[in-house]
């Protein structure tokens, strides 16, 4: 698989797969993993839904997300296992199909994803807001592919 994640993305893939697994979430991972990007300070996907909808919509979508998120079902502790061994795998595997060979893969990817997935709650509210990954994918050309490392470089 050539998926290399920047350190941003990384960060954000394992502080969901802690929160999954701590509070026993077996679905919508997605969107929870969207809303951790969208939440991290300049990252690529909070700045190109800044640039698509707004700074005030993109504060709105993150209440959204969380409102929608609440009323989710828990999993059993029988599943919790299956949580914890397959989060990382299956999350690396969906990113990686939208990702671009030889590109590095930023938060971006994770917007992507989820608009991808019409069974997210984020896509559908996205689509609310004329978001969609066609649409997407002409903002990701404006920003710094590498964006999330360059803030990664600069952080560290």
């Amino acid at each position: 698989m050539n998926f290399r994640p920047t350190l941003t993305l990384g960060s954000i893939i394992a502080r969901a797969a802690f929160t999954a697994e701590k509070n026993d979430f077996t679905n919508h991972l997605i969107d929870r993993l969207l809303l951790l990007a969208i939440s991290e300070p300049n990252s690529h996907a909070a700045r190109l839904l800044q640039t698509l909808v707004g700074e005030a919509t993109l504060a709105q979508l993150c209440t959204q997300i969380e409102h929608e998120l609440s009323d989710v079902e828990f999993a059993s502790n029988s599943e919790n296992a299956n949580i914890r061994s397959n989060f990382f795998t299956k999350i690396f595997d969906r990113l990686a199909s939208v990702s671009v060979v030889g590109e590095p893969n930023n938060t971006g990817h994770i917007l992507l994803l989820a608009v991808a997935d019409p069974t997210t709650i984020s896509a559908e509210l996205l689509q609310r807001n004329n978001i969609d990954y066609q649409r997407l994918l002409v903002a990701m050309g404006t920003l710094s592919v590498d964006e999330d490392r360059y803030l990664d470089l600069i952080l560290q």
